[in-house]
């Protein structure tokens, strides 16, 4: 068995970590005292904090070391037995025993460094480190004479000369060591010349201690002792353990690298805080960290032991810090401690105040520890922790950033702070707080009450705002709204609750049943609503509102009121909401049509606005009869509430088509027609009339006569003429007198929200509220900012007045090509220019027929209708020359308003025509509007790149001569068809149509022809639906003039109204 080695670790290993700790600080008291070896023991007495001192005894064997004391402590190494084993190794006790009694030589290299080899360097070296404060100094001694060496740089010289003298001059290792030193004392030292010690400052001498450790021989100025140095690096370790009461224990020790030894930190002295270097006994190493990195306290000695507070700070604040520049081993106990992250439970203790408010404190609890909440929680921030039935005790530090963020959400809930740790609730904050926020609080909160809380809670039935609704008694077009509060079987009215959330209170306490709370919000939005909806008080304390604002009813049912309907107001309600007013009415008897699925649901909508007295807009894509439908509700208004006028305000171009219109499918209803200078003699007239018709150009001279009439029905044909609230003619229809209102419209809103408001401001003033507010409320933050709730609040607003279906919602009800006639009326000039042709033209046409016979008049029949049909399409291609400086053409002006509504509806247009000067004009007309067009005639070269031009792009019109583009031209891109000039024959016109309407087409297509009133065009289309093959004999191939065409058919062809 070999020999125990009796060292530090020897004792620390067998000591309990209390023992070693204060043993060694009994050892450096020097607490021991008549200690000496007899035989195999060591004797020694140790001073005692009960008794004056304990006899100790150490009994040394081969291979270990025993201990004995005779204090109370139940431990063999206890702290006396440690502070004498100490004692012992510095006496070198066990290893002169071991001599004496074994015969082995004791080795202490730490001590014994003298040198054991001949030197081969030429010089000594003394280092003195207390020479001079802040510097290491050195002596320079040669070896040969004893003498100190005051002047190196005569040496180095020498030895430069020597070298080039003898180019096999060389210095051994030692002397180029020598060397080196001597290099680096000339650069970094300051020498004392008389004493002849070179002073470095501290701060530079580590690159010295590197020389020095490979010189021969270093001497201790002091001790003259010689100091041997080693690369080899010591580490400083830390151990951190809790003893008794959370104490942090510290140790620092010095491992070694040569040897397996722990040496207390107090054993080694380091030279300087910024060197990295130390030194035991003879021995100078280097170390793993310099002193100027550690806490000045944890240096002061080998062991250190923080308690309380200073416990925590050091575990959360200066223990992470030291593992980043040196070795640590922490205990389990603590390791784990460090790892877990524990949040505090948050605290509030309720209770009641005197005045009846509530009040809190608000504590912490670590691990089962409580705290108060204070401001000053940063200063002290560590708590004591020792959990019951454990002996751990052990430090927390306090999270202050979650306590104050927790204090802070006290104060968002409105509590006050007062003195001290306690805060205040005055009532309603304190009903809010109990009743709501308290289950908002999540896992990290707790809740105790000490006082019963029951004053504070809510009634357990919730409180309901309800309206009662029902038409008025007194209006028709009104309705009645009853508000009050229900809680359970407790009716509130609703003025009690108006008055108290006015007062500022939104709690009121039902008898002794609890609080209710009233929804204040929503009821100040409620009269908000309330006043922008135009409602107001009646002396029954009931509001009024008008029908046609029935959308306040969707305000009312997201503000959540609950809605007490009487049974004629919910089957109103209903429909309008759920948008089945069009549904279950009888049609007219007189109306001559047959009517599509969706025309029924139009009328239908008509009627259910006619009978609850509403207005709106039919907004109805072109072609798809919204005149029909008007004329549907204008005849059962008729049959059911008897003969009244109706006032039908269209522009200029379309007032025929309403007469036409009326006569085809309305003939039972009479017309009166405001046109001309004669008209003035016809207000008289317009009571006993159904239908009045004017243009939006006369309304505005007639105002004064007509607003002295009050009529059933307004009906404004293409309403966007006043879309431009400020211009005359919108002004002037909203001075008319109507018991009910309809706009008609394909493009109720052309560029602005302001004009959809202008139409409402005709149809129910005030709906909209004044343009400034709609501006406001609406377009600023719908066209500014994009207000995607705005929009809808909007939309929601005005949904049940206006009706629009596209062609593409109803295809299912429209047959593949629905043909239409738009009728025109020639203007003042161009009638007057075309009955001055016509005189003439008939003149000379029936002398010719007289003296040729009809048959060899054919050709002069022919040239005379071409004539009279240029001046209807535009006099301008008759009087090229414009010698009768007529600029206008009611057809050219009813055909561009139909392509600005066509175009606007994103719909694509072929417009055919005989005459390639009529295209021209048209195209010159597109051309200053901006707009995009083909363009095909006999002289277009590459017909099939026109054709593709316009099927692959969104080019919204095809410019096409009727000869050119009659046959072989697939345009299926376009489902609008106008023929400007229609062509006597029909087949010519069908392969014009099936341009567009052939195979490949998806969509419907809409085909107009455009007729002038009162002119050839209306007479031979009349003659048409009699004689179908009229296109043979009028216009045929080869010319041939009609056979069948007779004498009164001429005469009634050229004859005037």
């Amino acid at each position: 068995m070999g020999v125990e080695e009796f060292n530090y670790k020897y004792i620390k290993d067998n000591a309990s970590a209390g023992s070693w700790r204060r043993g060694y600080e009994y050892h450096l008291k020097d607490m021991v005292f008549d200690n000496y070896p007899e035989k195999n023991f060591y004797m020694a007495k140790v001073k005692g904090n009960f008794q004056d001192f304990y006899k100790t005894d150490l009994i040394f064997k081969k291979n270990k070391v025993e201990a004995r004391c005779n204090c109370p402590l139940k431990e063999e190494w206890c702290k006396h037995a440690v502070a004498v084993a100490l004692k012992a190794i510095d006496e070198h006790a066990y290893e002169d025993w071991l001599e004496t009694k074994f015969g082995i030589e004791p080795n202490f290299p730490d001590e014994n460094t003298a040198l054991t080899e001949p030197p081969q360097g030429n010089y000594i070296f003394h280092f003195n480190s207390k020479r001079k404060a802040n510097f290491f100094s050195i002596l320079v001694m040669s070896r040969e004479t004893g003498k100190v060496v005051r002047q190196i740089e005569p040496i180095l010289r020498a030895l430069i000369e020597a070298q080039k003298q003898d180019k096999s001059f060389e210095l051994n290792n030692s002397q180029k060591v020598e060397v080196a030193i001597f290099q680096q004392l000339l650069t970094i030292s300051r020498q004392d010349k008389k004493a002849g010690w070179y002073d470095i400052p501290i701060t530079k001498f580590g690159p010295m201690f590197n020389l020095l450790s490979k010189a021969d021989e270093v001497l201790d100025e002091k001790t003259k002792d010689r100091l041997k140095f080693t690369d080899e690096e010591w580490k400083l370790k830390l151990y951190v353990n809790t003893g008794a009461q959370g104490t942090i224990l510290l140790s620092l020790e010095w491992i070694r690298p040569d040897k397996d030894d722990v040496i207390p930190f107090e054993e080694v002295r380091y030279f300087s805080r910024h060197l990295k270097w130390g030194r035991y006994k003879n021995l100078i190493f280097p170390t793993n960290v310099a002193m100027q990195v550690l806490p000045q306290n944890l240096i002061k000695s080998t062991f250190t032991d923080l308690k309380d507070s200073e416990g925590g700070k050091f575990i959360y604040e200066e223990l992470p810090k030291l593992r980043e520049v040196m070795d640590v081993e922490i205990a389990e106990n603590i390791s784990k401690l460090m790892l877990e992250e524990r949040p505090p439970l948050n605290i509030v203790t309720l209770g009641i105040d005197y005045d009846q408010s509530l009040k809190a404190t608000l504590e912490f609890e670590y691990d089962g520890v409580k705290v108060p909440f204070s401001k000053t929680a940063e200063k002290t921030p560590y708590i004591t922790i020792k959990k019951p039935g454990e002996d751990l005790v052990y430090w927390i530090k306090r999270n202050y950033q979650h306590e104050v963020e927790a204090y802070h959400m006290l104060l968002a809930c409105k509590f006050v702070p007062m003195q001290t740790n306690n805060l205040a609730l005055e009532k309603e904050n304190a009903i809010d707080f109990y009743n709501y926020y308290i289950k908002q609080a999540g896992d990290g909160w707790r809740f105790e009450e000490k006082d019963d809380m029951n004053f504070f809670k809510l009634m357990e039935d919730p409180f309901r705002l309800c309206a009662k609704i029902d038409f008025s008694e007194d209006a028709s077009d009104s309705f009645d709204i009853t508000l009050y509060g229900q809680v359970g079987e407790e009716i509130i009215s609703f003025s009690d609750i108006y008055d108290t959330i006015q007062s500022g209170e939104k709690y009121s306490r039902i008898r002794s049943l609890g609080f209710v709370e009233f929804p204040a919000q929503n009821i100040y939005a409620m009269m908000r609503a309330f006043n922008s909806f135009d409602v107001y008080r009646n002396a029954d304390d009931k509001f009024t509102v008008k029908t046609y604002r029935a959308g306040l009813i969707t305000e009312l049912k997201n503000l959540d009121v609950e809605l007490v309907l009487s049974e004629e107001f919910e089957k109103f309600w209903t429909q309008m909401s759920s948008f089945s007013t069009a549904d279950g009415h009888d049609l007219p008897e007189n109306i001559n049509a047959e009517f599509r699925e969706y025309q029924i649901k139009g009328f239908g909508w008509l009627w259910f606005m006619y009978k609850y007295g509403l207005n709106g807009i039919l907004a109805d894509d072109m072609g798809l009869g919204k005149t029909l439908q008007a004329l549907a509700a204008i005849q059962k208004a008729k049959e059911v509430d008897g003969p009244a006028p109706t006032l039908v305000i269209c522009p200029t171009t379309v007032v025929f088509n309403w007469e036409s219109e009326i006569q085809k499918f309305a003939p039972t209803l009479s017309c009166l027609k405001l046109a001309g200078v004669d008209r003035k003699n016809f207000f008289k007239e317009i009571p006993n009339y159904d239908v009045v018709i004017t243009s939006y150009a006369l309304v505005r001279r007639d105002i004064d006569k007509l607003q002295k009439y009050n009529f059933r029905y307004v009906i404004l044909d293409e309403s966007q003429n006043i879309k431009n609230a400020l211009s005359q003619t919108a002004q002037a229809v909203k001075k008319l007198n109507a018991d009910h209102k309809l706009a008609l419209s394909g493009t109720p809103i052309e560029n602005k929200l302001e004009e959809l408001w202008s139409v409402f401001d005709f149809l129910m003033p005030g709906f909209l509220m004044s343009i400034s507010e709609f501006n406001f409320r609406y377009v600023n933050p719908i066209m500014e900012r994009g207000d995607k709730t705005v929009e809808k609040r909007l939309k929601l607003q005005i949904y049940p007045f206006i009706l629009r279906r596209m062609k593409r919602d109803v295809a299912k009800d429209l047959p593949d090509k629905v043909e239409n006639i738009a009728y025109c009326e020639l203007t003042d000039e161009q009638k007057d220019f075309y009955l001055q042709v016509l005189d003439s033209t008939k003149e000379e046409l029936f002398k010719s027929i007289e003296e040729n016979g009809l048959e060899k008049s054919r050709l002069s029949i022919f040239s005379a209708l071409l004539r009279l049909r240029q001046i209807c399409c535009h006099p301008r291609l008759y009087d090229k020359e414009n010698v009768k400086h007529v600029m206008s053409s009611g057809k050219f002006e009813k055909l561009k308003v139909m392509l600005e509504e066509i175009i606007s509806e994103g719909h694509r247009v072929l417009l055919f025509s005989q005459f390639v000067n009529m295209l021209d004009i048209v195209k010159g007309w597109l051309e200053r509007e901006g707009i995009d067009y083909e363009y095909l005639t006999g002289k277009t070269k590459d017909r099939q790149a026109a054709v593709e031009r316009f099927n692959n792009s969104n080019i919204p019109i095809f410019l096409i001569s009727l000869k050119a583009g009659g046959t072989g031209l697939n345009l299926t891109g376009a489902d609008y068809v106008i023929h400007y000039d229609p062509w006597w024959n029909p087949a010519v016109e069908d392969q014009a149509t099936d341009r567009a309407y052939r195979i490949g087409q998806t969509k419907k297509v809409f085909v107009y022809r455009l007729i002038t009133k009162n002119t050839v065009e209306e007479k031979i289309q009349k003659l048409k639906t009699v004689k179908r093959n009229l296109v043979d004999s009028v216009i045929s191939v080869d010319r041939n003039i009609v056979k069948s065409l007779t004498m009164d058919d001429i005469r009634e062809i050229f004859s005037t109204d």
